[in-house]
């Protein structure tokens, strides 16, 4: 009988091991894309964002399936709080850069209106 509870002792261990290293795992591969994005962000095309926002999503519902401890929750939360961040913000500086090239047009844009009308 004492064998057979250090056994699934042992056991019991091992799977919470395994259990905690995945969500590890899937917590480094939410970051990694968050890094990923920060670095990499106005070199990716549309279908590469909603390829990693597809990938992020699947990650997350990997997560909220399982039953986290509070840090796990909050580790979570920082990690979506991250990644909707650095998402805002790489669209913020591509809508600059592109209002900065349309009003570096408008005066020719101006002018040529002007003279279409004339």
């Amino acid at each position: 009988m004492k064998k057979i509870t250090i056994l699934l002792l042992t056991l019991f261990v091992s799977f919470m091991f395994t259990a905690c290293n995945s969500n590890s795992m899937v917590f480094s591969e939410m970051k990694g894309i968050c890094n990923d994005i920060e670095k990499n962000f106005d070199k990716y095309t549309v279908e590469e964002f909603e390829k990693l926002t597809e990938q992020f999503s699947e990650l997350e519902k990997k997560l909220e399936a399982k039953e986290l401890t509070s840090e796990e929750k909050k580790e979570l939360a920082k990690i979506k709080g991250r990644y909707y961040g650095v998402f805002t913000k790489g669209a913020i500086k591509s809508t600059k850069e592109e209002i900065k090239k349309f009003t570096e047009g408008l005066g020719s844009v101006v002018e040529g209106f002007i003279e279409g009308v004339k």
